[in-house]
């Protein structure tokens, strides 16, 4: 699957926040611009860990199945899902946001999620390994990145002080529950309004740069077009999406792990996982300014492994990979497509290499962390 960074693509509506003067927080994300902090970023290159002794599948067998994949989907009949992911900058140039989109055949949103990251004090909930971060000179003493959504409480309160009285988690809510049932281009038509006419059509939004979280996801719902669909004959507005941070592969980085889910399999899955690089590499959405801030340090950028696949697969390749990260991911994802939640738990219990040997296409060592992140997704439905 490809995954597209935002940050080199059309370019999103946007006002800033800060987190650090509470005063001035909240603000911003109802009506007027504001400021925020920044991440920061340590070099860490690919080991021998990402991949198995034995290596015996190439990318292209994973491409074949992948094709075989689609055209089984089409036979079947049913809701064609496709699932797509991006970064954006959607609010201002002080955080990044990731949105994971779902659409059916006709390129209609039928799930979507947002979240947001931002670097806040240590004394908020960080994403995984971000203690490992600071401690390799990734992230500046006293920071971390952190998901808006696991610290609603704290980041709404700050909002709040500002005049908000919608806590962020929800505001994302109510613009995801928006954009189901629309295509990326209507979603983009009313991007393209004033910030007032886009508040009046999203009912239960409050944040200024509302547009700016549609047009990721519309960037997300394009992205899904290019990934391999699944077939669904169940009811697609049942279906629930979630999304989680997990630290599936040592300390180094932290994985984002999305499940779409009927309650008892899990339909659709998406993996990436995110990392500090040197700052040759493509960063996330706004890399400059949290560099500029502080919060990463001078020379280092957090970049998506999928974004940087060429770069990260020929450092595995060094160290006896034969498959690339992005079609490790891939390969993983259609495995983990049609399982019960329940069929997963079993096999997360299982020997690193019985799990590898299960998945056909996947090489990486870590192969069960990943599977055991996309399952937290799921058991959130």
């Amino acid at each position: 699957m490809k995954k597209r960074n935002l940050a080199a693509a059309a370019m999103i509506l946007a006002c800033s926040l800060s987190l650090t003067a509470c005063s001035g927080s909240g603000a911003g994300e109802t009506t007027a611009a504001q400021t925020t902090e920044a991440p920061t970023t340590a070099q860490e290159t690919t080991t021998a860990a990402e991949t198995t002794a034995a290596e015996t599948t190439e990318a292209e067998t994973t491409k074949e199945e992948t094709t075989e994949a689609e055209t089984k989907a089409a036979a079947e009949g049913g809701a064609q899902l496709r699932i797509g992911q991006v970064e954006g900058a959607a609010h201002g140039d002080k955080c990044f946001t990731v949105a994971t989109a779902v659409i059916d055949g006709d390129d209609t949103i039928v799930a979507a999620f947002v979240d947001e990251y931002q670097f806040l004090d240590s004394e908020q909930i960080g994403v995984p390994n971000s203690e490992a971060f600071i401690a390799d000179g990734s992230v500046a003493e006293g920071k971390v990145l952190a998901s808006k959504r696991v610290n609603n409480a704290y980041y709404s309160e700050n909002m709040k002080k500002a005049g908000s009285t919608v806590e962020i988690a929800v505001n994302f809510d109510q613009i995801q529950k928006f954009a189901v049932g629309k295509t990326s281009a209507e979603l983009m038509e009313l991007a393209g309004k004033t910030p007032e006419e886009v508040l009046d059509a999203v009912s239960g939004a409050t944040l200024a740069d509302t547009a700016g979280y549609l047009s990721v996801i519309a960037h997300a719902a394009d992205a899904a077009k290019e990934t391999p669909a699944v077939s669904y004959d169940g009811d697609v507005t049942a279906l629930s999406l979630n999304v989680v941070e997990a630290a599936a592969h040592g300390t180094k980085c932290f994985t984002i792990a999305a499940a779409l889910t009927d309650g008892t399999n899990v339909v659709l899955s998406y993996i990436d996982e995110y990392q500090f690089l040197d700052s040759e590499q493509i960063g996330v959405p706004n890399s400059a300014s949290f560099t500029e801030g502080g919060s990463i340090l001078d020379g280092k950028v957090l970049g998506s492994k999928r974004v940087n696949n060429e770069y990260y697969s020929e450092n595995m390749k060094k160290a006896g990979s034969t498959v690339e990260i992005a079609a490790n991911f891939d390969a993983i994802q259609e495995f983990v497509n049609g399982k019960t939640i329940d069929e997963l738990k079993e096999l997360t219990g299982k020997t690193a290499e019985e799990v590898i040997d299960a998945v056909s296409g996947a090489t990486l060592a870590d192969t069960a962390g990943y599977i055991t992140a996309i399952l937290a997704a799921a058991e959130l439905s």
